[in-house]
């Protein structure tokens, strides 16, 4: 008889599966916008900075969604127990377990990474008044597009090449940062814990300041139409004053 605590390893196991496939099918949608939208603008260059990022964010969500998530315990070495029992659905071996901690670590920091960025040009183009064209110059698109794919890429590469760190995590797939002994990798894992506090806190932060510039643009507006219109309700009156005898 199957136990309850087989039945809820199972659960979450293929919750993460279809969540994993409703990510992928939102990312996929995505990305063809954007290739739509850059195929009627060729004539005009590149795309815009906003959708690079866009389209690097989602790609790196299609991509974690897909190796991480969707296919999940596909990639856990078969032999592995979970509280004593048989995993659901394994089907791997070490290698693809290499394989999707790589990439869990690769893609969830070039993920985040770009949510940040897209917050970091949002506030310089709203709140500083960064054009395109300032944007195009090529230290603002190393920053703002491709700094958290080389990041991702290289936490990806120094914890499952460089240190050999890749182990199930008792969720559904196999990842970098799981529990061990090791100095290294605790350590490593209070780095990972601590970059991605970083980039939670500087996206609050960022929107924040977006929220507060909008509000205090809108009221300066406001107080601006107002007075036009007291101006303008006020006119005849003057002028009625102005050329009475």
């Amino acid at each position: 008889m199957t136990s309850s605590l087989e039945r809820s390893i199972f659960a979450r196991i293929i919750a993460a599966k279809v969540s994993g496939a409703l990510s992928m099918i939102g990312s996929f949608l995505i990305i063809i916008d954007v290739a739509k939208k850059w195929r009627r603008r060729k004539n005009q260059g590149t795309l815009p900075t906003v959708s690079r990022i866009i389209l690097g964010m989602s790609l790196a969500d299609l991509w974690n969604s897909f190796f991480v998530h969707f296919l999940g315990t596909w990639m856990v070495p078969n032999e592995i127990l979970d509280e004593g029992f048989p995993i659901p659905l394994t089907a791997g071996n070490k290698a693809t377990c290499t394989v999707q901690a790589y990439f869990s670590s690769a893609f969830s920091l070039a993920g985040s990474g770009t949510n940040a960025t897209l917050a970091f040009t949002y506030w310089l183009i709203v709140c500083r008044g960064k054009e395109e064209r300032d944007l195009k110059n090529w230290k603002w698109q190393l920053l703002l597009v491709y700094l958290p794919w080389i990041l991702g890429l290289a936490d990806g590469t120094t914890a499952v090449i460089g240190f050999g760190f890749h182990e199930y995590n008792y969720l559904w797939f196999c990842d970098t940062l799981s529990e061990s002994d090791s100095p290294n990798k605790l350590i490593r894992t209070g780095g990972v814990a601590l970059l991605a506090a970083l980039i939670n806190i500087s996206i609050i932060v960022l929107m924040c300041l977006l929220i507060r510039f909008v509000y205090v643009y809108e009221k300066k507006a406001d107080a601006f139409s107002r007075l036009v219109q007291m101006s303008i309700t006020s006119f005849p009156f003057s002028l009625s004053l102005s050329l009475s005898p």
